[in-house]
């Protein structure tokens, strides 16, 4: 591709052709940087690549090919959406929900002010990871927008023939105390695996109430139970 800049510095014009491969290799550590960026924001949501269902591009520097194959690398089961062009993915989006949050001709006041429902603590999920090590999920973050549906795949010990999904809700962002737990869920009679793991489908839907439904699924038995806690009153 020939790049040109008509007086660059000092009435002085800037030409040069630049290859495709030249262009990769010169910019080779900022797409390194975006790549860790989203590994970095995975890891503080407490999600895999396997959490994700699609991907959004946005942003001019989407466009690049490189790019979109690193990502398309990063998370090779999804669908990277592309259709609208990148740089007016945000523009478009938010255009969208003020149409819905307003109305086609509402004008905005305090005499309409739309109220939305939102979740007052963080709701988390303890399971074991691969090692038979208990970790914590937030799957539904303080503030979040009620109703509000969350999936996850989560994983645990072949070896083991039931697996326990505690919950919990927490105000603070330090560690969770074994006091904050308000319910648990067991799925039992799972078949024992002297290799892999069991992958455990989790569904929890949050209703405007704040009431919780909770269902666990063996992907490979079918065998699923399911709670639903309701707000005390």
């Amino acid at each position: 591709a020939n790049c040109f800049v008509d007086s660059l510095y000092d009435g002085m014009d800037f030409d040069c052709n630049v290859s495709r491969a030249r262009f990769e290799l010169i910019c080779s550590a900022l797409f390194v940087k975006c790549i860790e960026a989203i590994k970095k924001l995975l890891e503080q949501v407490g999600l895999g690549t396997d959490d994700i269902s699609k991907v959004v591009l946005c942003g001019g520097s989407a466009r690049i090919p490189k790019l979109q194959q690193m990502i398309r690398e990063l998370f090779p089961n999804v669908d990277l959406l592309n259709s609208i062009p990148p740089d007016e993915v945000i523009p478009i989006g938010a255009a969208i929900e003020a149409g819905i949050l307003l109305g086609r001709e509402q004008v905005f006041s305090d005499d309409n002010m739309l109220s939305v429902e939102c979740s007052a603590k963080d709701i988390l999920v303890k399971a074991l990871d691969q090692s038979g090590t208990d970790k914590f999920l937030v799957v539904f973050p303080s503030g979040t927008p009620l109703p509000a549906r969350r999936q996850h795949t989560l994983e645990a010990p072949g070896e083991i023939s039931s697996v326990c999904l505690e919950l919990y809700e927490s105000l603070e962002k330090g560690p969770v105390k074994e006091d904050e737990r308000f319910a648990q869920i067991v799925l039992q009679d799972l078949d024992v695996k002297a290799e892999g793991l069991h992958h455990i489908l989790t569904i929890l839907t949050m209703k405007r109430d704040g009431s919780l439904h909770v269902t666990c699924t063996d992907q490979d038995t079918g065998k699923s139970e399911a709670i639903t806690v309701e707000v005390a009153s």
